[in-house]
């Protein structure tokens, strides 16, 4: 054997570890920018990972979904990878590593540097198998909607999309789970969030009147918004009814939740405060505390239900939620139709219920 013949260190490593370990070394991928979207997949990762090497896989994700510190503590995930190539509507200030043909193949070189047996990308979009091709991963899967992605996939079995009144990102992710053998049916999404968190955000909240309501006041879109009129108005009912209301969202929402706060009577803002600066597991906690979550469909709903509390959700006329039983659904042709009173009688009765069950 001549000095070229001989097997590199690294493939030597690698041959090895695969015979402590003959399951794949893997990557999962899902392709949308929204911290809901990504928390109906984490169930599907994570028994991805059962099935993969060291019982762990690395994770492809946007930098919006906020993976990194929703993931940081599983012990099933190697690593979170940012795919980082396109902005959310409304944010032109926002620079992308990955943006274009030279961001593909800039995220293909990092795959490649990790050399990955599998890939399994919950997604439908080509250019995610053509940067899992370029990363020379050899076992590619992907939902295969149509003859292009195909084309740069290795295995099925594809799914058919779905089609129905249903948000299809969490129908298309179950289909693709169950197809793929990593579950036999629907998994409902819930999160762990580490105890000394959920400690250190009843130790803030103490001051809040008990029970307390979380309100989802924030959106990624204009269309969904309820409205601060409406929110000032659910508030102050609330709180006179003797519950504590805690205003939750992002840091482009704390102007919106001071209005809110200024709009209560003064003499009830004590029952009230606002989360928008915190660390998305002390949201995650402060949403575990609470009664339940109000308002508009966002990150802060998905993460209530995923936590095992209620959510109510002021959803209009868009698609349905309906991937948890502890989601409560208003609908209506438009948005502007849902009432306070409405909502005030959805919890009513979804409460009375649950007390006599």
């Amino acid at each position: 054997m001549t000095k070229s013949d001989k097997p590199s260190e690294a493939s030597m490593a690698e041959r090895e570890e695969c015979q402590r370990d003959p399951r794949p070394r893997t990557v999962v991928l899902q392709q949308y920018a929204g911290i809901g979207d990504f928390i109906w997949h984490i169930p599907y990762f994570r028994e991805a990972a059962r099935r993969s090497r060291d019982g762990r896989v690395s994770v492809i994700s946007q930098p919006s979904t906020l993976a990194r510190e929703l993931l940081a503590h599983e012990p099933w995930v190697e690593e979170v990878i940012y795919y980082d190539h396109r902005r959310r509507k409304h944010d032109r200030a926002t620079s992308r590593k990955h943006a274009g043909l030279l961001g593909m193949w800039k995220m293909a070189r990092e795959l490649r540097e990790r050399r990955f047996d599998r890939a399994l990308f919950f997604t439908h979009r080509p250019n995610r198998a053509v940067v899992a091709w370029l990363a020379g991963i050899p076992r590619r899967s992907a939902y295969g909607f149509g003859w292009l992605q195909r084309l740069f996939l290795t295995e099925g079995p594809f799914i058919k999309p779905y089609q129905g009144p249903s948000l299809e990102v969490y129908r298309n992710a179950t289909a693709f789970a169950i197809a793929h053998g990593l579950s036999t049916g629907p998994i409902v999404p819930k999160l762990a969030v580490p105890p000394a968190v959920v400690e250190k955000m009843r130790h803030e909240l103490a001051g809040l009147p008990q029970p307390f309501y979380a309100f989802a006041i924030g959106t990624s879109e204009p269309r969904k918004q309820w409205g601060k009129q409406n929110f000032i108005a659910l508030a102050t009912e609330l709180i006179k009814q003797g519950k504590g209301v805690l205003l939750t969202g992002g840091p482009g929402e704390d102007g919106l939740a001071c209005e809110i706060e200024a709009g209560v009577p003064a003499e009830l803002r004590g029952a009230i405060a606002h989360l928008t600066r915190a660390h998305i597991l002390e949201s995650a906690a402060a949403l575990s505390l609470a009664r339940a979550c109000v308002g508009n469909d966002t990150a802060a709903v998905n993460l209530s239900v995923a936590c095992n509390r209620p959510a109510y959700v002021v959803l209009g006329a868009r698609k349905l939620i309906d991937h948890d039983p502890l989601v409560h659904m208003l609908t209506a042709p438009r948005l502007s139709d849902i009432t306070v009173a409405d909502v005030l009688a959805l919890i009513r009765r979804t409460e009375e219920a649950d007390g006599a069950a």
